[in-house]
């Protein structure tokens, strides 16, 4: 009886991870990722002539959803625009 219940407390734990902390993990990474390259770009790209870049929480949302290409989205929006 004990038995299944370590089996069950292991695939519980299992699809916690799978379905909870993986795509947050995921999402820490891709913000952590993109703030860097932001930061890299408002220090760097006036030398190319890209405009800065203001970190807010809406430039971090849609940097920790899309990551990279969203650095690149946010960056090409504030120099076009």
């Amino acid at each position: 009886m004990d038995l299944m219940w370590i089996a069950i407390g292991v695939a519980a734990l299992f699809l916690l991870n799978k379905l909870i902390l993986a795509p947050f993990r995921k999402l820490v990474v891709n913000i952590a990722v993109g703030l860097l390259a932001l930061y890299l770009i408002n220090s760097y790209g006036y030398m190319i002539g890209l405009e800065a870049v203001p970190i807010t929480i809406v430039t971090g949302i849609i940097i920790g959803i899309l990551g990279l290409p969203g650095v690149v989205l946010v960056t090409l929006y504030y120099t076009m625009f």
